[in-house]
């Protein structure tokens, strides 16, 4: 595919390589399922780039690519339209956030193979080649998730393998995906059968997607390729700890009884992320007011909550309150 040049500079996958190109024996595009890839994004020109050359230099025959972007005020918009004339569709303007996006890209979509790939971060190279056989070898294949490589801007990397809970309740619980969401897929069916990402939700959508596939009855598949890079830098939104908490209560309200569990163990489940949620705020209030009005905040919750000093970290924070200096507050994300 003869895309644009490189950036000044830039070398490696996916600015000077490529993925395989198609030999004889692979030109039949209809004999490749369609792959459609969504990437919302907002305000994230520096990356973005990047993101689309992993996307479209697959060289995979049988591609549609949607980028829908919330409005963004920097270069973003000029990159896209860069590379307008290899996407199936693209849009910028306000929307209501993450989950929105993604689904508006796939209500457009006609792939048999679903995934979407945030604009900071991309896919390895011959990545959609390794799909799509997966998916042709099993007609019946839901949901597919293969190795991602983390990396930060220390050049630092680490791999995450998928796995699959014995336990749905494992999903009730704050960050409880098992593999990383850039090398998952699943086919257009489970996402239709399914309703697509809970719009209601910005932090936890996938979360609370794979939970409703694994009530669903799927099974999953694995594969030990890696399939994505994941971007770990000091704006991602992993980082924003106590929003994915937050948002895990409306999911376990709604699916507890699903999991099995009883209104009590709601209940604790419940509790215990209050707790938790209530643990950041004192930092945050540190961090804002000072020592005393943490102090005061974490008294204040301890007489509401008793059972709050029964967590360990609770009480290495009421040390930290009582013996550290406020420059070595744990920077916690807001």
């Amino acid at each position: 595919m003869k895309l644009p040049p490189p950036l000044s500079g830039k070398k490696d996958w996916p600015w000077i390589m490529e993925s395989q190109r198609l030999t004889p024996s692979m030109e039949n595009v209809g004999s490749w399922p369609m792959i459609s890839i969504v990437t919302p994004s907002f305000n994230q020109g520096c990356y973005i780039e990047e993101t689309i050359r992993s996307v479209l230099l697959q060289n995979y025959p049988n591609l549609e690519y949607f980028i829908i972007d919330g409005g963004s005020i920097d270069e973003t918009v000029g990159i896209i339209k860069k590379y307008e004339k290899w996407l199936a569709g693209w849009v910028s303007e306000p929307d209501a956030g993450q989950s929105h996006a993604i689904n508006k890209g796939f209500q457009q979509a006609s792939g048999q193979i679903f995934g979407y790939i945030n604009s900071d971060d991309l896919y390895e190279q011959d990545a959609f080649f390794k799909i799509a056989q997966q998916f042709v070898q099993n007609p019946e294949l839901d949901l597919l998730a293969g190795v991602c490589q983390i990396f930060n801007e220390n050049a630092e990397t680490r791999l995450s393998k998928p796995s699959w809970p014995d336990d749905l309740t494992h999903f009730l619980k704050p960050f409880s995906s098992t593999f990383a969401q850039p090398s998952s897929f699943w086919s257009s069916i489970l996402y239709r059968r399914l309703g697509g990402f809970n719009e209601s939700l910005h932090y936890a959508f996938d979360q609370e997607f794979f939970l409703k596939a694994g009530l669903s009855g799927i099974s999953p598949q694995f594969t030990p390729e890696v399939l994505s890079l994941y971007r770990d830098h000091k704006d991602v939104k992993t980082r924003k700890t106590k929003k994915f908490y937050e948002e895990t209560i409306p999911i376990i309200k709604q699916y507890g009884d699903q999991c099995g569990l009883s209104g009590r163990d709601i209940t604790r489940k419940i509790h215990k992320i209050f707790n938790d949620i209530e643990f950041f705020n004192i930092f945050e209030v540190w961090r804002k007011k000072g020592r005393k009005a943490a102090m005061t905040q974490f008294i204040k919750y301890m007489l509401k909550s008793p059972d709050f000093l029964c967590d360990r970290k609770v009480l290495g924070q009421a040390r930290r309150l009582l013996m550290f200096k406020e420059s070595d507050v744990a920077e916690l994300n807001k």
